[in-house]
């Protein structure tokens, strides 16, 4: 097994890179699961921050389905971690996270002209939001070989998960088989299709990192995992999804390092915002995704917010959450009944919570742990704890995490998000990404101008209107589109990317795919065969506006930090594609993001290829 990092070579823009000798950070990994109780994985979720000392930290999201004693994950890792490079993350934490980056669409409204009643009111308009948010370590003993060609380099307890680094001689045939039979001795859950997947990674020199829970954990302990080791770029090993990937899995991730991150073997999509419904982004925005991959050949992401991490000092962990914290440590005078049901109340639904309760509460036999879960007011003064050990484990499980995750951002100065949706065929090539200096800042809020075509012989209720793209084109329509949310179906016929390019560590990107051309004539020859009434123009300027209303009720977010910047909430739990106006409640795009998995077998879905 090599004890340097390893070097990783990556098709790039058709030509073959050598990316240095401390290897590529790889994050995601393998389910491994039992014939009889398959695992499905719906998507992942990470963050990779660029340390700036020759190492990466990846915050993974989990998500599993299935019995939790069939939990396992392995994931490829270049370094042998040590002390805390393993630690907990939180949920909560993604959640926010995604809240604060989500793409938002909006319309500005503009009366243009004079209408028959000067009383009656433009129509509602909103604002849109859309898209595609116990313990800090453990032992790590020696290395340990085993007979079979296995080394066990180390191992520990971080939360209700026990790890294990193993590495496989460099003399063996088949690497993958061997490691297949050493997980099974121990407990793993593995699929016939496992060895062939890990193999192209073990082949590499690269070192396994598998996980489980401890003996009597419930699935309710799996959280997201931070992981740091040495690396020169963040890479997905996205090939070991193939297996698990549901249709159209969404992918999305945060690169933090000094520049804007990139995909540097994926391409650069830029979406045609024609065919994004402006009156309700949430529930097309994703198709839109959907159809900008498929025209990328399945490899290919957006880039829906690049900024400084600035903009997102108080996402994750805020002031108000720390003075909540402080606020509960000072009442350890209160009673246990008290003092447990403020955390509750305040806590209960935050990662660790449970972990630290069954760590310190001491319940009597006739009281199941899954009962009191249920209803803690139920057995008031039937159960007995210490506070400080209680605080102890809270502070470790609950709050630690969201700090960490937080500091992450501080300790970085500049963020990109990047998302996309994949199926098992598209799982070919592992996304690499890199960085660029050279490129502007992206904000994930894009506002469109409807302008009110009035004249005298109509009121303001039934003129016509049009809409002014941020990317350029016009689109025309009719007063009852606008109050019944309709988008022109033609938009659907047109490309789903205004532009496609290949991205490198400098320059603007080379163009791939140019069809803003071919877009603004679609948008020019469908408003010509509307023939409404007005003073709207085709793709060019959109004519002049006499008198002007602006509206953003219904932003989809609060604590909005500036026209520019990300709000640092959504009215969205799960974040994701939402919309927030009075009577409609958002149905969320975003797949609860995971590792990367093996289980069951998902059918490709059909591409058209974009030649690079």
């Amino acid at each position: 097994m090599k004890s340097q990092p390893i070097v990783k070579l990556i098709s790039v823009a058709a030509a073959i890179a050598a990316l240095g000798s401390s290897g590529d950070a790889r994050a995601c990994g393998g389910f491994f699961c039992s014939q009889a109780q398959p695992v499905n994985q719906a998507a992942e979720r990470i963050v990779f921050a660029d340390n700036g000392d020759g190492t990466v930290t990846a915050v993974i999201q989990i998500m599993y389905e299935g019995p939790s004693e069939n939990f396992s994950w392995l994931l490829p890792i270049s370094t042998v971690p040590e002390g805390d490079d393993i630690k907990l993350a939180s949920d909560i934490g993604f959640q926010r996270l995604q809240q604060a980056t989500n793409p938002n669409y909006s319309l500005t409204v503009t009366i243009e002209g004079t209408c028959k009643s000067a009383s009656t009111s433009a129509g509602a308009s909103g604002t849109f939001a859309a898209t595609g948010a116990t313990g800090s370590g453990g032992a790590i003993g020696g290395p340990s070989v085993n007979d079979g060609g296995v080394t066990v380099e180390a191992s520990g307890v971080v939360g209700r998960f026990e790890w294990t680094v193993i590495s496989l001689d460099e003399s063996l045939e088949n690497p993958a088989e061997v490691a297949e039979i050493w997980l099974e001795d121990n407990g793993y859950d593995v699929t016939p299709e496992a060895p062939a997947l890990i193999a192209p990674y073990l082949m590499e020199g690269m070192y396994l990192l598998a996980l489980r829970l401890t003996k009597g954990a419930d699935t309710g302990s799996i959280r997201p995992i931070v992981l740091t080791y040495d690396a020169a770029l963040p890479m997905i090993p996205i090939k070991l999804t193939a297996v698990a990937a549901n249709d159209d899995m969404g992918v999305m991730t945060w690169l933090l390092s000094d520049a804007r991150g990139v995909p540097a073997n994926y391409l650069s999509l830029e979406l045609n915002e024609a065919r994004i419904n402006w009156f309700n982004a949430a529930p097309t925005y994703n198709d839109v995704v959907n159809a900008a991959a498929d025209e990328a050949g399945g490899q290919g992401f957006v880039t829906e917010y690049a900024d400084t991490t600035t903009t997102l000092g108080a996402a994750i962990w805020t002031p108000n959450d720390d003075a909540v914290w402080q606020n509960f440590q000072s009442g350890l005078s209160q009673s246990f009944d008290q003092m447990f049901m403020q955390a509750f109340y305040t806590y209960g639904g935050w990662d660790g919570f449970w972990d630290a309760v069954q760590d310190t509460v001491v319940l009597p036999d006739d009281i199941a742990f899954e009962d009191f879960q249920l209803c803690p007011n139920c057995y008031a003064g039937r159960f007995e704890f210490s506070p400080s050990a209680f605080v102890t484990a809270l502070e470790e499980g609950v709050i630690t995490p969201m700090r960490d995750m937080q500091t992450l951002f501080d300790d970085s100065g500049y963020v990109t998000r990047l998302y996309t949706t994949m199926s098992a065929g598209d799982m070919t090539l592992d996304p690499l990404f890199t960085f660029n200096d050279d490129l502007d800042t992206l904000s994930n809020r894009h506002v469109a101008e409807r302008i009110i075509e009035c004249n005298p012989d109509i009121e303001v209720s039934d003129a016509p209107w049009r809409i002014e793209f941020p990317q350029g084109g016009v689109i025309r329509g009719t007063a009852q589109d606008a109050i019944t949310g309709t988008w022109p179906e033609a938009t659907q016929d047109q490309p789903a990317n205004i532009r496609i390019t290949q991205q490198s560590d400098t320059g603007e990107g080379n163009v791939v795919e140019d069809n803003a051309e071919t877009i603004f004539q679609a948008l020019d020859a469908y408003n010509a065969e509307l023939g409404l009434p007005g003073s709207g123009s085709g793709s060019g300027s959109g004519g002049s506006s006499s008198s002007t209303t602006t509206s953003s009720s219904g932003t989809g977010r609060t604590g909005s930090t500036g026209s520019d910047g990300p709000g640092a909430n959504s009215s969205s739990d799960s974040g994701g594609c939402s919309i927030s106006q009075a009577g409609n409640t958002a149905r969320p795009l975003w797949f609860a993001a995971s590792v990367l998995g093996l289980g069951l077998l998902a059918a490709r879905r059909r591409r058209t290829r974009v030649r690079r």
